[in-house]
């Protein structure tokens, strides 16, 4: 009993020795999100001094405000969604959190007995702003029985990387509207699917919103913008100059950037500018005006540019053109080339203008419905709706983006270097967009003037892809704010924990040493080296609820849950999947829609008048031709009969 009492004590004592002398060995941890920990800080930021923002020091570096659902607004904004919700429950039950929502309406109306004046001033549009600013969305805490929504305020742009099935749009797009419209500020969103446009325009009308959808996925139902809208106004104010210089703008966004040698985008490029300035510059006055948009432009081409007997149409047209006329300098670089090189200049250009020749197209965009420099003055949503199943429509998205910003900049120089009303672009799936000439120095110059951009992207390939590593590079280090979700793509991660940056961890090293001879001994030392904030493994990690923040503070770790846990979800009225299917289904079957076939398509037909006079000019010079053989004919007759006449007199 003894001997085993003895034995116990050894083993017990072993086991202490051995847990005493590992423990040392082992780095204490902290944890970032439940997936990831990582060891604590050591030393004196000998080796790197990243850190993470603490909670209070979210505060200093982030915007944010409390969404307070007793406010008068609030409470307003949420019984208009009860309001829609119940209108999409008619004709069937739905899995909507009915019972909280009848619960949530209950208490609503009581604390609202008293305050029938509100709610009657409730039920119009709210020309008031919740808060003062808004911007995209980091997260969200709880914070006295509400939610303390962090948001980004200051006019800075911002890269949000989201690989597909990341929930950008239920974790960060759609909070990011709701809070943008608490603020008033103007937005203009691309919008895969038409999702964006569906779920939110009810709740951004009753904040006094003009909301507009330029629809490339339902074109009958798109309001209209005619992307010629800039150089017809230029025209209409007799600044030429003006007016050239939006043609430029307009065929450099068209055409992109050269790719090999400069004669070929050039020289399209001429083309389709002279083409435009002929269309708008000859049709300024009375019923011809709405021969001004890019499907005459098309035609203009396709028609003017094809060979009628020896010569074309457009040679005609130019000689008859006065040396003042705009377009005739605008031709200049096409007409110094060969013959046959300009034959692949115009086939060039049809293939870059070929989308406007659809009826539907020519619906959405024969003439403006807006102006666009009215966005940095008002409140206002533009939604860029753009089919998800193909990229056809990207290049037009591109030039509307481009050359709204364009306008907006004119709009900001003129009223001292500044929008009266902040502008946001969201532009979800900017990996699809064609490239925007100049785009890093938009950037640069956009957030002076109270142009913001907010750009979702896959992953960085995307932006290496589209503008190469140099200019992508530059459009990075110009996006100030990072908001990483999820990415597959190595390259992307390993920016981003290089971008995170370093700090000091402690290493522990154990030897020891025994021999046949000897005493056994051991020891151990402790040594400081860097580690990176997060490796790539373990941002690989990240995933919903949780979001990676970089800025010039220190990085952060958010906490953004589905729209489903906000108060957004409510006050835009949706609910559960079927339910949302059913009010989108309900809100598309709204919208109005056009007429349209390629029978009301108004074209120019200028080139009829010169095929005619070339067709006719063809039929005399052949006429001509005809009679001179005649008289030929009739010569060789007469002198045939002359001789014979020598030969045969009368007296014969």
């Amino acid at each position: 009993m003894l001997f085993l009492c003895l034995n116990g004590f050894i083993l017990l004592f072993a086991i202490f020795i051995y847990v005493a002398n590992n423990k040392p060995y082992q780095s204490e941890l902290r944890q970032i999100t439940p997936k990831i920990s990582t060891p604590v800080p050591a030393g004196q930021k000998q080796f790197g001094s990243a850190e993470w923002l603490t909670e209070k020091e979210k505060d200093i570096a982030f915007n944010s405000f409390t969404l307070n659902r007793d406010d008068s607004i609030i409470k307003s904004l949420i019984e208009h969604g009860f309001d829609d919700v119940k209108e999409a429950l008619k004709g069937g039950e739905s899995k909507y959190e009915k019972n909280e929502m009848q619960e949530d309406s209950a208490a609503e109306q009581e604390k609202h007995i008293q305050n029938e004046d509100k709610n009657a001033e409730s039920s119009s549009n709210h020309k008031e702003n919740f808060i003062s600013q808004g911007g995209i969305v980091l997260g969200c805490r709880k914070h006295k029985g509400n939610k303390k929504i962090y948001f980004i305020g200051d006019d800075v742009h911002t890269l949000c990387i989201g690989a597909t099935r990341s929930g950008k749009t239920r974790t960060i797009v759609l909070q990011s509207i709701g809070t943008l419209a608490l603020s008033g500020e103007s937005m203009i969103l691309s919008d895969p699917k038409g999702e964006l446009y569906q779920y939110t325009y009810p709740y951004l009308e009753r904040l006094g919103y003009e909301v507009i959808a330029i629809d490339f996925k339902n074109p009958l139902k798109s309001q209209r913008y005619n992307f010629l809208q800039p150089v017809i106004e230029a025209v209409d104010n007799d600044d030429i100059a003006r007016a050239i210089d939006a043609t430029w703008d307009l065929t450099s966004q068209l055409v992109g950037e050269p790719k090999g040698e400069r004669i070929w985008t050039d020289g399209e490029a001429s083309i389709i500018a002279s083409a435009i300035m002929s269309v708008v510059y000859d049709n300024k006055e009375g019923k011809n005006r709405k021969y001004q948009n890019m499907t005459n432009v098309y035609y203009f081409i396709s028609e003017m540019c094809k060979a009628v007997g020896n010569t074309m149409p457009i040679i005609e047209y130019v000689k008859k053109l006065s040396p003042t006329h705009p377009a005739k300098a605008l031709l200049a670089i096409s007409e110094v080339a060969p013959s046959k090189t300009r034959g692949s200049f115009y086939t060039a250009a049809l293939t870059t203008l070929r989308l406007f020749t659809n009826p539907l197209i020519n619906s959405m965009t024969n003439v403006s419905d807006y102006d666009p420099k009215e966005t940095g003055s008002k409140k206002r949503a533009i939604f860029i709706i753009l089919p998800d199943e193909k990229t056809t429509y990207y290049p037009l998205a591109s030039l509307f983006v481009s050359q709204h910003y364009i306008e907006l900049v004119k709009s900001a120089d003129e009223r001292g270097g500044r929008l009266k009303n902040r502008v946001n672009f969201l532009l979800d799936e900017f990996g699809n967009f064609v490239q925007i000439p100049d785009f890093s120095n938009k950037l640069t110059v956009g957030g002076g003037r109270g142009i913001r951009f907010n750009l979702f992207l896959q992953s960085f390939a995307q932006l290496d892809d589209k503008y190469g590593k140099d200019v992508a590079k530059t459009i990075k280090g110009n996006c100030e704010n990072w908001i990483y979700l999820q990415a597959d793509d190595l390259e992307t991660l390993d920016e981003i924990s290089k971008k995170l940056g370093n700090y000091t961890v402690s290493t522990y090293s154990l030897s020891a040493s025994h021999g046949k001879y000897s005493t056994p001994s051991s020891s151990h030392s402790i040594n400081l080296t860097h580690r990176a904030l997060l490796s790539v493994d373990e941002i690989r990690l990240i995933s919903r609820p949780y979001s990676l923040i970089t800025s010039r503070n220190n990085p952060a770790v958010m906490y953004s849950p589905d729209l489903s846990q906000w108060q957004f979800n409510k006050m835009f009225g949706l609910g559960d999947k079927e339910h949302n299917r059913r009010v989108r289904e309900l809100r598309e079957n709204r919208r109005t829609k056009r007429s349209a076939s390629i029978s009301e398509m108004h074209l120019w037909g200028v080139w009829l008048y010169y095929t005619a006079n070339e067709q006719l000019n063809n039929m005399n010079k052949a006429a001509m031709l005809m009679r001179e053989k005649l008289n030929k004919v009739q010569k060789i007759t007469y002198t045939t009969e002359t001789e014979k006449g020598d030969i045969y007199n009368d007296e014969d």
